[in-house]
């Protein structure tokens, strides 16, 4: 089984920490590395992928050093950054056999590939569509595209769904689950909702540090009884959020139910209520979100 070990991995950008000493293992599945913008996701990614180096610390494929294994190590790995560079004026299929060229790939392997993947990605109707026509989801398609054409053991993506629609962030989602088997995936978010059901592990990262690694319902049972509804009149909002984290406001006819967390029983009428992913969020970053 292919295993990632991150050892005191630590970035500095002149006099910004970036990273904290991160240390983990990774094994095969799908890992969500979950945290508001600035937390340092993007930059532990781009040392994974080794397109950046650690200051200090190193990060070993199979008790080697990445660093030191160069091509070999690229062979293993699909890379879908933040911002990824398309060629608008290329079509899809001549995009991707561009990459597939770069990538080292036999020309009639390449091709048999490229047809595979437009499949997978569901694509195969807009291959002679120039890139740059494209939507943002078709877009994210063909990045993902790239990114699988040397069949890779080690997948990275890096805020796939951000820009996306609902529809498209679910099919993202569907296919990077389908993709997932025998493999290790990387997926870096601040969109819950993508690494609800997915994940195996969530790594909550916080200011270049990671906080929290453990299964989504371990996280969850952390916030038992700390994510409470209220009932209240509209008048009763302002107080209930200058005191306590609030989530969520429905309307309830004249009234308001509020959805907060808060290590104790904010009110007499509050019932502790099931936590959920979003509430995780909030628990760690309110912070960030209010930025």
């Amino acid at each position: 089984m292919l295993k990632l070990s991150i050892e005191r991995v630590s970035k500095q950008f002149g006099h910004k920490r970036a990273l904290e000493s991160i240390t983990c293992e990774l094994t095969e599945g799908v890992y969500g590395f979950l945290g508001a913008n600035g937390s340092g996701k993007t930059t532990l990614m781009r040392i994974l992928a080794a397109v950046s180096r650690p200051s200090s610390g190193r990060v070993l494929c199979d008790g080697e050093d990445i660093g030191l294994m160069n091509e070999r190590y690229r062979d293993l790995l699909g890379y879908l950054p933040q911002q990824m560079g398309l060629y608008k004026n290329f079509t899809v299929v001549k995009f991707l056999l561009y990459i597939a060229s770069l990538k080292g790939i036999e020309k009639k392997k390449a091709e048999a590939k490229v047809e595979e993947l437009l499949q997978i990605v569901h694509l195969t109707e807009e291959k002679r569509t120039k890139v740059g026509k494209l939507s943002g989801g078709m877009k994210q398609r063909v990045g993902i595209a790239q990114a699988l054409l040397n069949d890779p053991k080690i997948i990275i993506v890096d805020e796939p769904t951000a820009g996306l629609d609902p529809k498209e962030r679910i099919r993202f989602r569907n296919l990077l689950s389908s993709i997932s088997s025998e493999r290790i995936v990387l997926l870096s978010t601040h969109i819950v909702s993508d690494i609800e059901y997915l994940a195996k592990e969530l790594l909550i990262m916080k200011r270049g540090m990671l906080i929290q690694k453990a299964q989504p319902q371990q996280l969850l049972e952390g916030l038992t009884n700390k994510v409470w509804t209220i009932l209240v009149r509209p008048e009763e909002i302002s107080t209930l959020q200058a005191r306590h984290k609030v989530s969520s406001l429905i309307n309830h006819g004249e009234s308001i139910m509020v959805r907060m967390l808060s290590d104790y029983k904010p009110d007499p009428r509050a019932e502790a209520v099931q936590p959920n992913l979003e509430d995780l969020y909030l628990y760690y970053f309110d912070e960030e979100a209010e930025k």
